[in-house]
């Protein structure tokens, strides 16, 4: 799938050359790899689906996007890990990240949860953006029906109920 080409090339930069990034304004290398990973990433976004985070910041309007797809990432994968329905995609997604030796989905969730440490985003907190633990429900309502439509994309259905635990499962 021409999705999954420039997923998995976008996947690679941001692996290889994010913390980079992070870390050092002046590496212009590292700077140049994840705007094209940016740019790669536009092009996926148009042909899938974001949704769950847009919910977010709809009620918190000081919640960067970026932030808040940090936040709810390692347990929105997690539900379709554990469903099993694309596994040979996470491995790929995984060895994208890095992580060279990836076997299972679940090594996909390791790799990502490395990356956001080694970038200093792995103590994001709902919490810290004035999120409280009983908007899940309200999240999930929100995302089905603004942007049900999106819900299609996905490779398993996310109902509203999924939604509002995965929500739940991120918070902090």
């Amino acid at each position: 799938m021409m999705g999954d080409m420039y997923a998995l090339t976008s996947i690679e930069n941001i692996g290889k050359y994010l913390a980079r990034a992070v870390h050092s304004g002046t590496d212009i290398e590292a700077h140049e790899h994840v705007a094209f990973a940016n740019n790669l990433s536009g092009v996926v976004m148009s042909i899938s689906s974001c949704t769950s985070e847009h919910a977010m910041s709809a009620y918190h309007e000081n919640l960067p996007h970026g932030a808040g797809l940090i936040m709810i990432s390692s347990e929105y994968f997690t539900y379709f890990v554990n469903k099993h329905v694309c596994d040979e995609r996470y491995v790929r997604m995984a060895q994208a990240l890095g992580m060279k030796d990836a076997s299972k989905p679940e090594d996909f969730i390791t790799a990502l949860l490395n990356l956001q440490k080694a970038c200093g985003v792995d103590n994001l907190k709902m919490s810290g953006y004035g999120i409280t633990i009983d908007e899940a429900e309200k999240f999930s309502k929100n995302a089905h029906e603004t942007m049900g439509g999106l819900f299609l994309y996905d490779r398993t259905p996310l109902d509203e109920k999924d939604c509002a635990e995965i929500y739940l499962r991120a918070y902090k």
